[in-house]
């Protein structure tokens, strides 16, 4: 099996910069520091504590079971979104002939993230069983927040220059 890592990382990537200039909380809005920063602290998570720990970084940040979106802090709507898209690379198709899918009709939006908590970590610790698997999905998840984070680190500088 070849996945091309970059052209799945850079789509997803791609995704959750999607959420810039989405609207939350108190009518404020996602601004691209906001993904540098919980893509930044999940990287180093990932990187220094592993996968699992990674999740549970996120799912931490990601705000109460009930809350909709007009009531979710940046950092929260942030933490959903990332997760949400992050889990969506599970469902690759190169991911789920290996057994990695993770499919919920529910999970529509980033905010339904906060509604699965406990059944994405009990997924998640499944899949780090697997060594071949753990280290494929690592990487991917690293490369996506990679980009993610330079990817919100150059919007950021032409907003700046604007």
């Amino acid at each position: 099996m070849v996945v091309n890592l970059d052209k799945v990382s850079a789509e997803f990537s791609q995704k959750i910069l999607e959420l810039i200039g989405e609207s939350v909380k108190k009518d404020k809005t996602v601004i691209s520091n906001n993904i540098e920063k919980i893509c930044t602290s999940t990287l180093g998570v990932i990187q220094e504590q592993g996968l699992y720990a990674g999740f549970l970084f996120l799912l931490s940040k990601s705000g109460d079971k009930e809350k909709q979106k007009e009531q979710l802090s940046i950092e929260e709507f942030i933490s959903c979104g990332v997760t949400f898209y992050l889990i969506n690379l599970f469902n690759i198709k190169e991911l789920k002939e290996i057994g990695c899918s993770y499919l919920k009709e529910d999970l529509k939006s980033p905010v339904d993230i906060n509604n699965y908590k406990s059944d994405l970590l009990k997924h998640v610790n499944v899949l780090t069983t697997d060594l071949k698997k753990l280290l494929l999905i690592k990487s991917l998840f690293e490369q996506t927040l990679i980009y993610t984070r330079y990817g919100a680190k150059a919007l950021n500088v032409s907003a700046e220059q604007a």
